[in-house]
């Protein structure tokens, strides 16, 4: 193969692979988008609801 022949080769490969990548980002995407989304509710509540338990206090 001729120089030229082999980067002409690689620059359509390159731009076969940024093709597949982008339609692959772009399904992903998609499939995100219908997953419902979890609360936005923190794990840990700000405030408990016994805030004067101590577990680690020795009576």
């Amino acid at each position: 193969m001729d120089k030229s022949q082999i980067l002409i080769f690689s620059a359509v490969l390159a731009v076969v692979a940024i093709r597949l990548y982008q339609k692959f980002l772009k399904k992903d995407k998609a499939k995100s988008g219908t997953e419902p989304k979890p609360s936005s509710g923190t794990s840990f509540p700000s405030s408990s609801k016994d805030e004067d338990y101590e577990p680690y206090l020795k009576k």
